[in-house]
């Protein structure tokens, strides 16, 4: 779970773990399409779901839920990206 106050960087902090976990984690081809397309659903979500703020030009409006399954060996094979509290 990553929290804190708004600016504070915890969608950047989200990208980090993201990334960290594909550049660590094995795999073939098939892996290695499972983790792009994790990595890049979130300019998708960014697109819908962030505006301009006072503190920060790309706030996120909403919040996710993101579910990254690994294979025993340690392989990340699926994902599942919830999101809430969209605003209106």
């Amino acid at each position: 779970i990553i929290s804190g106050e708004s600016g504070a960087g915890k969608t950047v902090s989200a990208k980090f773990i993201m990334s960290y976990i594909a550049e660590v984690s094995g795999g073939g081809p098939n892996v290695q399409r499972i983790k792009d397309v994790i990595l890049q659903s979130n300019p998708l979500l960014e697109a819908f779901g962030n505006a301009k703020t006072i503190r920060n030009d790309n706030s996120s409006r909403f919040g996710k839920y993101i579910e990254i399954r690994f294979s025993r060996g340690g392989e990340p094979i699926g994902g599942v990206i919830s999101n809430f509290l969209l605003e209106k």
